[in-house]
């Protein structure tokens, strides 16, 4: 594809995902998929037509059977358009809420309002009113008025023009934001009422629903069976379709008066419609589904394809046309329109020129692809043409499946490094709080990252690297092993966000395993080449004391490589040390009874680090790069280093100075009294392969 086409797709790709009310049908539709997936199987359960089946089913327990699986269908698909205007407001509110800092979001006034406005525009007041109109046919209604009820009460809201005052109940958050939004709901819904009289009066129908049919039916009027007419209504219903309008309802009775009949000599019609275009659902989705099953590198993608195969065999489309989303996606909005013109075109030939025969029998829209061809023919031949129309659609869509997961893989580097800026704030804040239970857009990307991180630990993507630590003379004492993830699409991850996600899903004990396993590796391949005492050191959580078979795991690996504990040092951040229990203390005392040596990762100068100190658990302390990194400017950070170390002289610790970069800064810290150093003005972290001549290098060989 042109790449400046490319770029103005992702441009436009950029933009919806910038706008609030884009972003909040999106995830609106997203919200729906568990009602999409229990009313479309319910539905391909009771409406699977083979008459051997129809006939067991209708027997038994006595039809009840088909009576519960109706029931999920309409309890699903009934009040669709409910849901979808609840999840759609809910989500604008989530996301303004997020944007303006945590303020002002009332989702649930929001949502309670939208479902007033949608029940009252659709009629409930009047005789005639159905709840057909709260289902899937009046999607587009429900989006209308979510989104516009959300913007406008958020808008009036914000004027603050009618304040009703609160005397005495302001400690009452509850009880202050609904006494906010009352004035604000009133308008909203006094807009909506207004604006249904004004609607009926000016167009005399009650419904978004009945006006689109209105307009088409005058729009086609009394037409000729034919390709360009075929074409015609294709074009109309899947723009429709676009926007979020159910297409196939709105053009339903000019189907019924112009294309349901089969009659002789008329190759287009409803059934040959269902059987060689709609394979899969609008958009001929299915030809994208396979697509993805047969081509998509991604498993986030695949995954949706594969919850969506069963419902797309029985033209269903809904669960991957929300899920991926196709609906509201300008790079797919080409192939979707496309395909099933394409679709339309090789079927109308193959029927027109006798190669397939004409279409002899009305199916069910419902009935599975291949099986509809062969029953709509009466002939092998129409099932072999779905295949061929199946092949033709994949093959449009696959550059534009291509286009989407490149742009995909963009948005997804942009995001981690948004993910890493956050967990980068928190830590500055001393403030970590769960990424993936998060409900914003960085929740969906530490959801997709964990994924990815349980899948790169059990294939062994993840890697180890040392940095070597060197004493006063510079000669290396050992190394400190730091874990790397390099991800096929984001690249490198930031190490405490590879941590942070670990904790979170569980994860920590397996890398853990991991970690001692290559540190206790690397011990026992330096000492072939290395006699003289040195060690690695490996870093250690809060969780990893309070891991039942920490100790065991440790001793393990170990005794697997026969080094000595006293080679292997262990390091916890200052912060983990803070709120280490009894219990942990008591286990680090048991390792270092056996040789293992704790370290104080970050040490600062608090009063309950000092405290720690004292314990005599830790016998060296790294300082914090914070200290050493302005060493030379800030006369703050010698003092409080000096402190540190003249300290360790009488407590007997020792300390290792962090990112040392330059020869300046290192002759500072020495000065300053620091016993070891660490840093790229040394080396940088390096592979086991290149540790060990550098050690050589600095320490001389036995």
């Amino acid at each position: 594809m042109n790449e400046r086409v490319k770029n103005r797709l992702f441009c436009i790709s950029d933009y919806f995902d910038d706008n609030i009310m884009f972003v909040a049908v999106r995830q609106g539709m997203v919200m729906t998929i568990p009602l999409l997936v229990c009313g479309s199987m319910a539905l391909m359960f009771v409406s699977l037509p083979l008459p051997v089946y129809q006939e067991f089913l209708s027997d038994l327990w006595g039809g009840r059977v088909v009576e519960f699986f109706r029931f999920i269908q309409s309890a699903s698909f009934g009040f669709f358009a409910v849901g979808l205007a609840l999840t759609t407001s809910f989500s604008y509110a989530v996301i303004r809420q997020r944007d303006k800092g945590g303020a002002g979001g009332d989702p649930v006034m929001v949502m309670l309002i939208t479902m007033v406005s949608l029940i009252g525009f659709s009629g409930i007041q009047q005789e005639g009113f159905s709840v057909a109109s709260l289902g899937t046919n009046n999607i587009f209604t429900a989006l209308f008025i979510a989104l516009s009820c959300s913007a406008l009460f958020f808008k009036i809201k914000d004027k603050r023009l009618f304040v009703i005052q609160q005397r005495g109940m302001e400690a009452d958050n509850c009880y202050a934001e609904a006494v906010s939004g009352i004035v604000p709901a009133l308008l909203v819904v006094a807009f909506f009422a207004v604006f249904r009289q004004v609607f009926v009066a000016v167009f005399h129908v009650d419904s978004v629903q009945g006006l689109l049919e209105i307009a088409v039916g005058r729009l086609l009027g009394s037409i000729e069976n034919g390709l360009i007419v075929a074409i015609a209504v294709l074009l109309l219903a899947h723009c429709m379709w676009l926007f979020g309008i159910h297409g196939s309802n709105v053009l339903e009775p000019v189907m019924q008066e112009n294309f349901v009949r089969i009659s002789e000599g008329a190759v287009f019609n409803k059934t040959f419609l269902d059987v060689f275009v709609h394979m899969g659902g609008t958009g001929s989705i299915l030809c994208l589904v396979i697509a993805i099953l047969l081509f998509s590198k991604k498993g986030s993608i695949k995954n949706i394809a594969k919850l969506s195969f069963p419902t797309a065999i029985f033209n269903i489309s809904e669960i991957i046309a929300f899920g991926l989303p196709v609906i509201l996606n300008p790079i797919f909005v080409i192939p979707y329109l496309l395909v099933p013109v394409v679709l339309c075109i090789i079927s109308y030939a193959a029927v027109y020129i006798g190669i397939v025969p004409h279409v002899v029998r009305q199916v069910e829209w419902t009935t599975p692809v291949f099986l509809s061809g062969y029953l709509a023919t009466g002939s092998v031949a129409g099932s072999i043409l779905q295949v061929v129309c199946l092949a033709a659609g994949v093959l449009i869509y696959l550059p534009f499946l291509r286009l989407f997961e490149e742009r995909d893989e963009r948005q997804l580097v942009k995001n981690v490094k948004l993910l890493t800026a956050e967990l980068q704030k928190q830590e500055a804040a001393n403030a970590i709080m769960p990424l993936t239970e998060r409900k914003d857009m960085l929740g969906g990307v530490a959801r997709v990252l964990s994924a990815d991180l349980k899948d790169a630990i059990r294939d062994k993507k993840l890697f180890f690297v040392y940095q070597p630590q060197v004493d006063a003379d510079e000669i290396c004492i050992g190394a400190e092993v730091l874990i790397r993830w390099i991800h096929p699409i984001a690249g490198f991850i930031y190490p405490p966000l590879i941590i942070q996600l670990a904790k979170e899903e569980k994860l920590l004990h397996d890398i853990e395993a991991y970690l001692f396993d290559e540190a206790a590796y690397a011990v026992c391949e330096i000492d072939k080449v290395i006699r003289t005492e040195f060690k690695i050191s490996v870093n250690i959580t809060n969780e990893s004391l309070a891991w039942e078979d920490f100790e065991y795991c440790l001793a393990d690996k170990v005794r697997k490589y026969n080094v000595s504990p006293t080679r292997m040092w262990l390091e916890i951040t200052e912060q983990d040390a803070l709120v280490s229990s009894q219990e942990m203390l008591d286990k680090i005392q048991r390792l270092k009874e056996q040789g293992h040596k704790f370290l104080i990762d970050d040490f600062g100068m608090g009063h309950t680090s000092l405290m720690y100190l004292q314990t005599n658990h830790f016998g060296v302390v790294k300082l914090d790069g914070s200290l050493t990194k302005d060493v030379l400017q800030n006369n703050r950070n010698k003092d409080i280093i000096a402190a540190i170390t003249e300290l360790g002289k009488s407590l007997h610790f020792e300390t290792i100075a962090e990112y040392v970069e330059t020869e300046e800064q290192k002759d500072k810290l020495l000065e300053l009294g620091c016993n070891g150093f660490q840093g790229y003005y040394y080396s940088k972290p390096i592979a086991l392969a290149e540790l060990i001549p550098w050690m050589e290098q600095h320490q001389g060989k036995a």
